[in-house]
């Protein structure tokens, strides 16, 4: 049974009058639940508008129940829109109309099962590089079939982990208008399979450097709030109620699992303070509070930088072993079961394992999407004492995960595929794995 969503958008009245109502990029599908659904577009247009959810069976119809938005000077619009009371593991059909301007329904997404520990899957990846710049011979065009490759495997939804975006240049970081419009710019850019991935599956993102201001950037970025906003209004995820905590972090489930969805720029100290901060005081407590009243069988800790590699290369919460000792320590002492670490940044994959004080922490990182590959003749670049034999890959790829078993006994096997859709690497964990070998 096929259901159509018709986007009619809201009344707001930012465009300019001389310029004809338009949908400039999306959807984009954010965060869904079995009942609920956040949706994202890009649009410029002026009026009375609606965003519609169509039930053909039932002839029944949805409205949005809450929607924000930001806009630009030349009266560009990212908005975001919530709908609730949706029917479970049911295929959403999309159909845009802005004031009259429409398109057919080509993007779809499926709201969750209500089961409590189906089997499901879901990609993950970083540095989507998708700029272009043929003046100095920059282009990345060819990287954009990845993500046909990516949405041949049919994911229940996608982890972003950080370079999503890249602000490349100090147009694109020193404003707001700079960071609005290469994120929209990026949306309605020519690559089309990209654009096609984002409106057909639930994605989740975080942050890194290249989407947060300039490259290795932390706390001294003036404009993090800036760049907080703008990320905020382009990725359709769902924060923290709470006004006090600061920063880029979320948190969301999924059936028996839990992702921790954290931002390593925001509060990180500058590099060389050893005893600074990485993900900073509010966010680990809000970390640690999550994962002691969490049960999921696996919890994914997911942050943009490597958590154990050490080679002094690129950067790593290594780097701050005053905050990262506490952060494992308190793993360990507490017994948190389940967990891993899921990272990006490194421009090549690899999975890297640590006994720390009788937990074995895994840090499964996964990169690039379309951004160069890292070479490895740079001496020491690509050397990891931690990484498990076998598990590299140094072209671009994604990765794709699958949870299955049965409860109690689940199990999470970790792929590699090329950008060509091949598989090239695999490796499986188990629940009774990721935990303390002894009670603490």
């Amino acid at each position: 049974m096929a259901v159509v969503l018709s986007i009619l958008c809201l009344c707001l009245a930012h465009a300019q009058k001389e310029k004809k109502p338009k949908l400039l990029a999306g959807p984009v599908i954010g965060n869904v639940t079995s009942t609920t659904a956040r949706i994202w577009i890009g649009y410029r247009g002026k009026g009375q508008n609606a965003l519609i959810l169509g039930d053909t069976a039932e002839q029944k119809v949805y409205y949005p129940t809450s929607y924000s938005y930001i806009n630009n000077a030349k009266g560009e619009i990212a908005l975001t829109m919530d709908f609730t009371g949706l029917k479970p593991n049911h295929t959403y059909n999309i159909l845009c109309s802005i004031d009259g301007y429409g398109t057919h329904a080509r993007y779809s997404f499926k709201t969750d099962k209500v089961e409590a520990a189906p089997t499901f899957n879901f990609l993950l990846g970083s540095c989507a590089l998708l700029q272009y710049d043929v003046t100095r011979g920059f282009f990345p065009g060819g990287s954009n079939w990845i993500f046909y490759r990516m949405r041949k495997k049919n994911p229940d939804f996608m982890v972003w982990l950080g370079d999503n975006v890249y602000y490349l240049y100090k147009k694109d970081w020193s404003s707001y208008e700079g960071m609005f419009k290469r994120q929209m710019k990026t949306r309605k850019s020519f690559f089309k399979f990209y654009r096609n991935y984002l409106g057909n599956q639930p994605n989740y993102a975080i942050w890194d450097d290249h989407d947060y201001g300039p490259n290795d950037s932390d706390r001294r970025f003036e404009l993090k709030d800036t760049a907080t906003k703008v990320f905020k209004a382009f990725w359709p995820n769902v924060y923290p109620d709470n006004e006090n905590l600061k920063g880029n972090f979320f948190g969301f489930k999924k059936y028996d699992c839990e992702f921790f969805m954290l931002d390593v720029r925001y509060y990180r100290a500058p590099e060389g303070d050893t005893a600074g901060d990485f993900l900073g005081p509010q966010q680990l407590a809000w970390l640690k509070n999550k994962l002691m009243n969490s049960d999921a069988s696996f919890k994914f800790i997911c942050m943009g930088s490597q958590l154990i590699n050490n080679n002094n290369f690129g950067e790593s919460y290594n780097d701050y072993p005053r905050e990262r000792t506490e952060l494992l320590d308190f793993i360990a002492a507490n017994n948190i079961k389940g967990v891993l670490f899921l990272t990006g940044d490194k421009h090549y994959s690899e999975v890297s394992k640590m006994d720390w004080k009788g937990y074995p922490m895994y840090d499964i990182t996964c990169s690039p999407l379309t951004a160069p590959p890292l070479p490895r003749r740079i001496f020491g670049a690509y050397h990891n004492e931690y990484r498990i034999k076998g598990t590299d890959y140094p072209l671009k790829n994604f990765g794709k995960m699958i949870i299955g078993g049965d409860a109690g006994n689940r199990t999470c096997t970790f792929q590699i595929y090329g950008r060509a859709g091949g598989k090239r690497r695999e490796l499986t964990f188990t629940q009774q794995q990721l935990q303390h070998s002894t009670k603490p």
